[in-house]
């Protein structure tokens, strides 16, 4: 199971995969386009595009790395909205997923909380939810966004949530964008439905950083429980949080 394009195991650049590497802070970035059923089983990836920013010691710098990213990540959504034939004029739900009681978990709840909307505007058209856990409502993520995408007649839907990652080092520091969807609780192995165009009659967009691990990347000896880390790990949530939301909110505007 893996939920970065990166740590797939596969050679991705015999498929396309090409990487940058970006003019500050050591960043970098890369692309992928999964067009077609062969490359998409040869891969075990669903088809569509997929984008990462890898922002190695992020946290060691200050707010012009944010600004950087922010920057980064909305010239990619736009692409990603050109190539989906999104107008942001179009009306759009920002879904905030994960557990917002458990810091490792709580990336959705961040955007939502900084996503900033005008209800009151004669003509709005962006809207966001936090739907919380299946534990906590007893019901499925995927039936509450697909009652909302329906009743409200939703265009297309913006998808965010932490991710895992095998390597400790990107905690917080890979940022994920693609055009497949999200199944919520994949990353601790609770599986839900696909959230993605097919199965909720939408467009997608996800969004996600890696804030959890497994212990047994860690240790050989472990089992798969997950490890919540690094210690500060609460403020890292706020600033990706923070970045991304800022990054939507530029696309939008």
């Amino acid at each position: 199971m893996f939920d970065l394009i990166d740590e797939s195991g596969k050679d991705l650049k015999s498929y396309g995969y090409r990487v940058k590497r970006l003019d500050k802070f050591g960043f970098s970035q890369a692309s992928l386009s999964i067009d077609t059923d062969g490359k998409s089983k040869a891969l075990s990836m669903d088809k569509g595009d997929y984008f990462i920013l890898n922002a190695p010691r992020l946290y060691d710098y200050g707010m012009e790395a944010s600004i950087f990213i922010i920057d980064k990540l909305a010239k990619a959504l736009k692409n990603f909205f050109k190539k989906l034939a999104i107008n942001k004029c179009e009306k759009v739900l920002i879904v905030g997923l994960g557990n917002p009681d458990i810091l490792s978990d709580k990336l959705g709840k961040v955007v939502f909380d900084n996503i900033e909307i005008n209800p009151l505007k004669k003509k709005n058209n962006v809207f966001k939810f936090c739907p919380n856990i299946y534990f906590s409502t007893g019901i499925e993520t995927i039936d509450m966004v697909g009652m909302f995408v329906k009743g409200m007649e939703i265009d297309y839907v913006i998808l965010i949530d932490s991710l895992t990652t095998s390597n400790i080092e990107r905690l917080g520091t890979s940022f994920q964008i693609t055009t497949t969807g999200m199944t919520p609780g994949s990353g601790v192995n609770r599986f839900g439905r696909r959230i993605n165009n097919k199965s909720i009659g939408a467009k997608c967009i996800s969004i996600g950083v890696p804030f959890m691990i497994f212990a047994s990347q860690l240790n050989s000896q472990a089992t798969n429980d997950i490890l919540l880390a690094p210690k500060d790990i609460g403020e890292n949530v706020e600033r990706a949080g923070f970045i991304i939301a800022s990054a939507i909110m530029e696309v939008l505007r």
